[in-house]
């Protein structure tokens, strides 16, 4: 009954033409529970077998995006504690190494897991009322499931160890500030914005898009001899594709794309 009910805090939906959304709606305030997040990876893998689907938006909604995993439901079992990192990570990595870009829509609360969550996204759009913060720290955990590597990657080691170790929150405009979020919009034009921006991605060529995105991951992660050998890969099967095909013909001809 639970799994039931925490399938249905993840609700799909197609706004835009190759654009899908997944929003966040379980209670309270985005929360993170085990059925969620295998809510939200069931989500994706639906989406991904999706021939229509170019691009992700990622919300939640009223005023938090999320606010991660709920507090009440820890256990200091070697088992659940595992399983927890495990799902938590295994959700994230999915998010990283799906070929769909996912846009993260921060409309409110982006806290401990929620905060996570979006540092696995691709881009950030946050709206002006959005908060962010890693307060794990303060309850006698930190924040696993991916953040203390995922954040130095984004804002650098001492911005990150300073929010980590304080376990402050942050404004959405000091986010911007220091490289958290890419875009902060007013909070009416959030969902326009970033739909707007995955309607931008979804009209591009979509294997062209997937390698663009695997080949930047995989330099982060694995170093940049490695993202330079998946370049010369993807050079030889997306320069093979129709897509390239098109893409040059429609270029010679003066007209736009249409790409398969």
């Amino acid at each position: 009954m639970m799994e039931e009910m925490e399938s249905k805090a993840v609700e799909t939906s197609f706004p835009r033409k190759g654009v899908a959304q997944l929003t966040i709606k379980s209670q309270p305030l985005g929360v993170l529970r085990f059925g969620v997040k295998r809510a939200l990876l069931a989500a994706l893998n639906q989406l991904e077998s999706n021939p229509e689907v170019h691009c992700v938006v990622l919300t939640g909604v009223e005023r938090a995006f999320s606010v991660g995993s709920d507090i009440r439901d820890f256990k200091d079992e070697v088992g659940w504690l595992l399983e927890n990192e495990h799902v938590e990570a295994g959700l994230n990595a999915a998010i990283e190494q799906s070929p769909l870009p996912v846009i993260a829509a921060v409309n409110g609360f982006a806290l401990g897991g929620g905060a996570v969550l979006c540092l696995a996204c691709d881009i950030r759009v946050a709206a002006e009322s959005a908060s962010f913060g890693f307060p794990e720290v303060k309850v006698g955990a930190f924040a696993s499931g991916s953040g203390t590597q995922r954040l130095p990657r984004l804002v650098g080691r001492g911005r990150a160890l300073d929010l980590l170790l304080t376990g402050r929150t942050i404004s959405a405009q000091e986010a911007l500030l220091i490289g958290l979020v890419e875009y902060l919009v007013p909070d009416e034009s959030l969902y326009d914005h970033a739909l707007d921006l995955a309607g931008q991605i979804a009209v591009n060529s979509f294997p062209a898009v997937s390698a663009t995105k695997r080949c930047v991951n995989t330099g982060l992660r694995e170093g940049f001899a490695a993202g330079l050998e998946l370049e010369r890969q993807g050079r030889v099967t997306t320069g093979r594709g129709p897509d390239a095909v098109e893409g040059r013909n429609a270029f010679i001809e003066k007209r736009e794309p249409k790409f398969s």
